[in-house]
């Protein structure tokens, strides 16, 4: 609907465009609660939202808020057109061309994140800071400098739809990767993961799956590791909905479906003469994926990956910590949680509870229950989410009570 509308009103109106998605899905929580869903939901959003727009318009005709051309315009598109743009050619297009734009270089590489993550998958601020280790009044600024830039230029909407550069499919390809990383763990939400983001993540990356392209075969490694992490969903909650660690998973209850098609676009994606950082990911993840159970992991193997990983992104405190607590089933512990200690330090993230989980999760498999149990509250009081919450609680009653068992510190 975004992108249907930004075609009709101009990313200038963004502010407007939004205001109507959401009255539009507000409208649906309201009428179908009493009349039930309708045969076509998608269909009857989209005819809301088109009378919502011309509702608009006509409030428009009255104020100065659009130039008469642009109301013009937009009448006769909503009023003749509408339908011809909602086929699924059109809206394809319509997106592509949104994420186009979104990717265009008026933008840093941070503010096309910030922008196409808000307009094409509804991200609010929490989120975006979470995504983007930000501060909430620092993702606010960024933002307001990206509405005001769509404002100023206008004739961003008139972008063809053709393939986006390398350097705009490498900030693309990040930002879904961002967009599935928010449905793997989410931010506000109760339930912690968002399946519907996730597909959505998956859908907007198949956009871009063009065999012309350079890029291809990055889109594809990014897919395989979408689909491989997307098996372990259904293992990763208990039954009242807390969190499990991947020491904890049921591997029985991966989805195999997801799997194969993981390592369809591996195979594909391997195919390249160059290695990318989404490579080394996906085949970290393939490792996971098709370990017989946890502890026959080949934890050498991923060490080894990481280290790799490590050279194609040095700045990433994230892929060090993963590189570090995969060494720790492999290496003297202590040496590992000195690590740890340094890199938190150094990476100027010590607000972040993984570092003092992660810290927690190895002292624990190690017997050093004290320590645990202060490094597990010291992350309980750095977390925010309530199913991380929940977790550490669990591990701390857990270490209290004398239990031993590998936690691990990956969802």
């Amino acid at each position: 609907m975004t992108a249907i509308l930004s075609r009709i009103f101009g990313l200038q109106h963004l502010d407007l465009i939004l205001d109507i998605v959401q009255d539009t899905f507000e409208a649906a929580l309201t009428t179908w609660r009493f009349k039930g869903i309708p045969d076509n939901p998608s269909g009857w959003l989209m005819k809301v939202a088109k009378n919502k727009a011309l509702n608009a318009v006509k409030r428009a005709q009255k104020s100065e808020s659009f130039s008469p051309d642009l109301i013009l315009s937009a009448s006769i598109d909503l009023e003749d057109h509408f339908e011809l743009i909602c086929t699924d050619h059109e809206i394809k297009d319509s997106q592509l061309r949104l994420l186009i734009i979104c990717g265009q270089p008026v933008f840093s590489s941070r503010n096309q994140i910030i922008i196409t993550l808000h307009i094409l998958s509804g991200f609010g601020v929490p989120e975006l800071a979470n995504a983007l280790l930000m501060k909430e009044e620092a993702v606010k600024k960024s933002l307001s400098r990206c509405k005001s830039s769509l404002k100023a230029i206008p004739q961003l909407l008139n972008v063809p739809v053709v393939l986006p550069s390398d350097e705009q499919t490498e900030t693309l390809l990040h930002i879904l990767y961002l967009m599935f990383n928010e449905g793997y763990k989410t931010t506000r939400a109760k339930k912690g993961i968002n399946n519907d983001l996730c597909y959505e993540a998956i859908r907007l990356t198949k956009l871009l799956l063009t065999p012309q392209q350079t890029c291809y075969h990055q889109v594809n490694a990014l897919l395989a590791l979408m689909f491989f992490n997307l098996s372990r969903f259904p293992a990763r909650l208990t039954e009242s909905a807390e969190w499990l660690s991947l020491a904890e998973q049921d591997s029985g209850l991966w989805e195999q479906k997801f799997i194969q098609e993981g390592f369809y676009y591996l195979h594909i994606s391997t195919q390249s003469t160059q290695i990318h950082r989404l490579h080394l990911e996906a085949i970290i993840a393939s490792l996971h994926c098709t370990a017989p159970d946890f502890k026959q992991t080949n934890w050498t193997k991923i060490v080894y990956l990481y280290q790799q990983l490590e050279l194609l992104e040095p700045g990433s405190p994230y892929v060090r910590l993963n590189r570090i607590i995969a060494q720790s089933y492999l290496l003297n512990a202590a040496a590992c949680i000195k690590e740890i200690n340094e890199l938190e330090i150094s990476s100027g993230l010590r607000q972040s509870f993984l570092f003092s989980a992660s810290k927690a999760d190895i002292y624990q498999r190690i017997g050093e229950r004290e320590k645990a149990i202060t490094a597990y509250e010291e992350a309980f009081r750095l977390s925010n989410a309530v199913l991380d919450r929940k977790f550490l609680l669990r591990k701390i009653a857990e270490c209290k009570s004398g239990s031993n068992d590998a936690a691990g510190r990956q969802h």
